[in-house]
């Protein structure tokens, strides 16, 4: 592995606390103290192995699909499962499922601003920078629950950073998107791709999404 490869994760965890710092310094950004949340997303996936003729999970399994999301927000800090379904033209391919923790800022743009109920005087569309930390699992196939490791092709830990918007309809539902890179490094799993002398992979990955989601908070 390179010394690049081995400083990512350190530099994902430093620019989150960076984050963290400013958001609460910043009186600009509009974050409610507790967010309950969960949405359904639509977009595409890729990546690449850092390390020649190694087989990754995001240059075998890349391309367009859906998923869903449920997480739990408290003023700057974000807690949320993912679930990614790869589609191709046979239908469901593989899956991506993770875990994630890190720092999400809600800034406010615009003039546009709610009238009324508990958020009234808070703007609607708000932008929001994003570093996120967390351990993935991904699939080479369709999920059939329960999903165990004899399923599983990578596993491991992945970062993001990135920015997304959104626009809120009302108090509870807003949509929107987000553009996000980060690295990975994964081990095999029982449905390995690796070759037999490997035992991981590591990389970078690019993901975009539109987002409908559903808030619950205050």
């Amino acid at each position: 592995m390179t010394k690049r490869a081995r400083l990512a994760p350190a530099t994902v965890l430093l620019a989150a606390a960076v984050s963290a710092a400013v958001a609460l310094w910043t009186p600009a950004a509009e974050a409610r103290l507790i967010d309950l949340h969960a949405g359904l997303t639509g977009g595409g996936i890729t990546g690449w192995g850092s390390t020649s003729g190694t087989p990754d999970f995001f240059d075998r399994r890349k391309g367009g699909g859906l998923g869903a999301e449920l997480g739990v927000k408290l003023l700057v800090f974000d807690l949320s499962a993912t679930f990614f379904q790869y589609l191709d033209g046979g239908g469901r391919a593989g899956t991506l499922e993770q875990l994630l923790f890190g720092v999400n800022i809600d800034v406010p743009v615009g003039n546009d601003k709610f009238q009324e109920g508990v958020e009234r005087g808070k703007s609607r569309n708000i932008i929001r920078p994003l570093a996120n930390i967390g351990i993935a699992t991904g699939t080479p196939e369709p999920v059939q629950l329960p999903l165990d490791n004899a399923q599983i092709s990578s596993k491991g830990i992945v970062s993001y950073w990135g920015v997304g918007y959104e626009h809120f309809l009302n108090e509870f539902m807003g949509f929107g998107g987000e553009l996000e890179g980060g690295y990975h490094y994964f081990i095999d799993g029982g449905r390995s791709m690796l070759a037999a002398n490997q035992t991981h992979s590591s990389g970078y990955q690019l993901a975009g999404f539109a987002k409908f989601t559903f808030h619950l908070g205050y």
